[in-house]
């Protein structure tokens, strides 16, 4: 049996999330190609969140948002997304360092 497939959309903070740190990683440490294998990856795993992306953890500030956001890990970051049923969606909402604090609704 095929399962459903969702669209996968990434809002305009979460490129600019995912720019920041590759230009980091290309400048700060003075390593375009690791910048560019920082990218790809990154392109890889939101692309695969077309097939499954319940699969992972409601996150841990979901009940103080108000929505069931869910995230994974990505090297030394956290990828936040919704998941949106009703329109066969998945939105990446922020891709953030892990060291950061904990997710707040001016965040999103």
């Amino acid at each position: 049996m095929i399962g459903l497939v969702y669209r996968v959309q990434v809002s305009e903070p979460a490129i600019q999330d995912a720019q920041d740190y590759a230009t980091f990683i290309k400048e700060e440490r003075q390593a375009p190609e690791a910048a560019r294998k920082w990218l790809d990856g990154l392109q890889e795993e939101l692309a695969a969140l077309r097939d499954e992306p319940a699969k992972f953890d409601v996150i841990a500030e979901a009940e103080e948002l108000g929505f069931p956001y869910r995230s994974f890990g990505y090297h030394s970051h956290r990828v936040i997304f919704g998941v949106y049923e009703d329109e066969n969606l998945v939105i990446v909402h922020r891709i953030y360092h892990g060291a950061r604090q904990s997710l707040e609704q001016e965040d999103l």
